[in-house]
């Protein structure tokens, strides 16, 4: 999956905490998350995750196959098994691993109703689909 093998922060006094797995990460991903103040601690895909380390946790996209991260998708169980559950979000292969998890453990999900994008045809005004 991923090459990163130690954990590293970026931003360390900023808030909130985000914990990002790494499953492909891009560089501007982080620099999205700092620039909003967060503080980002990226760990590799196969990291043990303690939730008291973070106050919401990021799952990257890949590239990559779900079906090949075991260890990942281990650690998300246990994650969303706590009793107190954290707000996590992912982006590509890290929503299909979320979601993987999520119809194991008969966990309900909530579908964003609408995608807000901006199109270079409209030059640059904000268009909402269903």
């Amino acid at each position: 999956m991923c090459v990163l093998q130690n954990p590293y922060t970026v931003n360390p006094g900023g808030f909130p905490r985000i914990c990002a797995v790494d499953c492909g990460m891009k560089n501007n991903q982080i620099r999205c998350l700092v620039k909003r103040g967060a503080r980002v601690d990226v760990v590799p895909w196969n990291h043990s995750l303690n939730e008291a380390e973070y106050d919401g946790l990021f799952l990257s996209n890949g590239p990559g196959d779900p079906e090949k991260a075991a260890e990942t998708i281990q650690n998300l169980t246990r994650v969303l098994n706590a009793e107190r559950a954290k707000p996590i979000f992912g982006i590509c292969l890290g929503h299909q691993l979320l979601a993987k998890v999520c119809r194991s453990i008969d966990r309900h999900t909530y579908v964003v109703v609408y995608v807000v994008f901006v199109s270079p045809c409209l030059a640059g005004h904000w268009v909402s689909h269903p």
